[in-house]
């Protein structure tokens, strides 16, 4: 890899460190369970509409309410942010797991095989 190659992979790992620090406050607080309401009414605002329709999920956001369908896709987002973060954590260590040995050269897609023409046989 030459050194303009690392210098772009190391921008691009800082953007994606970036971009998760900044997502996973917002997607724990749209995953969070929504608080009972007290008698006085001061409890958290729930979306009265449908549970599954994302136009309604979307009005609910918009409105700082809580719906069902936001709240599942935040916390799929914030499994999948989790995961990002474990592969980024991974290739920061050089790819070296626990049990697994440290490879020279990347995998390779290309597998030479042998091939051998053979004239047919007359008949």
């Amino acid at each position: 890899m030459s050194a303009d190659h690392a210098e772009l992979v190391a921008e691009l790992r800082a953007l994606a460190e970036t971009v998760l620090e900044r997502l996973e406050p917002i997607l724990q607080k749209a995953a969070a369970p929504v608080p009972a309401e007290d008698d006085a009414g001061g409890g958290g605002a729930t979306c009265s509409t449908c549970s599954w329709c994302p136009l309604c999920a979307l009005a609910a956001l918009l409105r700082g309410e809580q719906h069902d369908l936001v709240t599942l896709v935040a916390g799929q987002a914030s499994t999948l942010l989790a995961v990002l973060r474990e592969a980024l954590d991974a290739h920061d260590r050089g790819g070296t797991e626990t049990g697994a040995a440290p490879t020279s050269a990347p995998p390779s897609a290309f597998v030479p095989i042998d091939v051998r023409i053979t004239e047919p046989e007359p008949r």
